[in-house]
């Protein structure tokens, strides 16, 4: 037993010694008694950051983020919303950043009982897109459910290439991270995974209510930082001129079935898919299903008034590559692999002091007895159930809103392209003349 005992220790000290002594690390502690900040420690030419961060949404309600010093000229994104008790945050920066300092202050509108950070994992990457190895690790104020001291979410990850994949388990007072390595044939500079709210984007200036661009109407949002004030006391001509950062987010095609009042006959829900999402991007197959196999390529023309390169960043999903075209200037060729499951899939472009982001027109796979076609759809309408047990939920959230309208349309629209297919038939292929010969 004592054999084995000893064995067991020098494996665990193994272990230890296999973890980086120098890793990066994210702390986050609290700032007050409805506020936390998030540091940075041991950054060395990091050019992206991603954290998640889970909050008791009993106790804290309403976050709102604010960018910190240390990634400060970076692009910052924070996500609020879509989560319920987690907070994403993404930081995509052109220029590497090493050192120590505030990445982030997170700031709750109210506080009520003792609840407070639940969970934090973080991803770092270099500017070659390789992963650098970090820790995230949070405490609370005295008296909260939650453990005082420092609770270190989880091992360094190790370095990955852009089609790793990261799974986190979280408790009330620990997370844990793995990754999985996957494979790929390129490596990929300057990616990270960015949230899809993009609203809180700026330190110094409050974000105006989005608004719908002139160029796009009916396509976009489009949301833009308000110009710093210049420094009393100094002349114009030595003032350096702030461009003003522009965000774009395009509204997918999910969205419109969100807004769509109308007739509910098929004919008239297929028209929902009839207009593109934007001129400027393209996307084939135009129907993905996420079934974590499929690929999808994307057309990205971008503005000719941008001259700088693109960066390219997807949320549920991995980038797997992209390339420029040679015979058209300013397209782009980006091929993106969709996660499995029923999660919503963007791609963010950060092109000069602009930024798009773009949804992807996906749908999770589907078990049904119903048949994608006008009977089915008929049957689909009819049979809703209750709110306490929803009859054809197709994307099985509980709910039969929106959502399986545009899931169950988009089946039927893949199954008509599939039928057309299979019904072409091919030219025949002319006889070949007989050879004559000549004496």
């Amino acid at each position: 037993m004592s054999y084995i005992k000893t064995v067991a220790r020098s494996l665990f000290l193994m272990l230890l010694c296999a973890v980086p002594a120098f890793a990066a690390s994210v702390s986050i502690t609290p700032s007050g008694d409805s506020s936390y900040a998030v540091q940075g420690n041991g950054m060395v030419n990091v050019a992206g950051i991603q954290l998640s961060i889970g909050y008791d949404a009993a106790s804290l309600n309403a976050p709102t983020v604010t960018q910190g010093g240390l990634v400060s000229g970076s692009m910052f994104a924070a996500n609020t919303t879509t989560f319920p008790g987690i907070i994403k945050i993404a930081i995509v920066s052109t220029k590497v950043f090493s050192g120590n300092g505030t990445i982030a202050t997170i700031s709750f509108a109210s506080k009520t009982g003792n609840g407070g950070i639940t969970s934090a994992t973080v991803s770092v990457i270099d500017s070659d897109g390789k992963t650098i190895a970090a820790t995230a690790g949070f405490s609370n104020p005295s008296g909260s459910t939650s453990q005082d001291p420092l609770v270190t979410a989880g091992l360094p990850l190790t370095p990955t290439n852009p089609t790793s994949t990261t799974s986190t388990t979280s408790t009330s007072t620990t997370s844990t991270t793995s990754t999985t390595t996957g494979s790929a044939t390129q490596s990929i500079p300057g990616t990270i995974a960015l949230p899809t709210d993009l609203q809180q984007r700026t330190e110094t200036a409050a974000v105006p209510p989005p608004t719908t661009s002139s160029a796009a109407a009916g396509e976009a949002q489009v949301i833009k930082a308000s110009e710093q004030n210049l420094p009393a006391g100094k002349p114009t001509d030595e003032a350096k001129t702030e461009e003003t950062t522009q965000y774009i987010v395009y509204n997918g095609i999910a969205e419109r079935f969100k807004q769509y009042t109308g007739s509910k006959k098929l004919s008239d829900m297929v028209l929902l898919f009839d207009k593109k999402v934007t001129q400027s991007i393209n996307q084939d197959p135009a129907i993905i299903i996420n079934d974590g196999k499929s690929k999808a390529t994307l057309t990205v023309d971008i503005p000719a008034r941008i001259t700088s390169s693109p960066n390219f960043a997807v949320h549920g999903g991995a980038l797997v590559s992209f390339k420029q075209e040679k015979q058209i200037k300013g397209r782009w060729i980006v091929e993106i692999q969709p996660e499995a499951g029923p999660g919503n899939v963007t791609l963010t472009i950060l092109a000069g002091s602009e930024q798009f982001e773009y949804p992807l027109t996906i749908i999770p796979p589907v078990k049904t007895k119903l048949t994608f076609d006008e009977k089915g759809w008929n049957s689909f309408i009819k049979e809703t159930g209750t709110a306490q047990a929803p009859l054809h939920d197709l994307n099985s959230d509980g709910v039969r809103d929106y959502t399986d309208e545009f899931i169950f349309v988009a089946n039927y629209l893949l199954n008509k392209a599939a039928a057309a297919k299979a019904t072409v038939v091919p030219a025949p292929v002319p006889a070949a003349k007989p050879k004559t010969t000549t004496k």
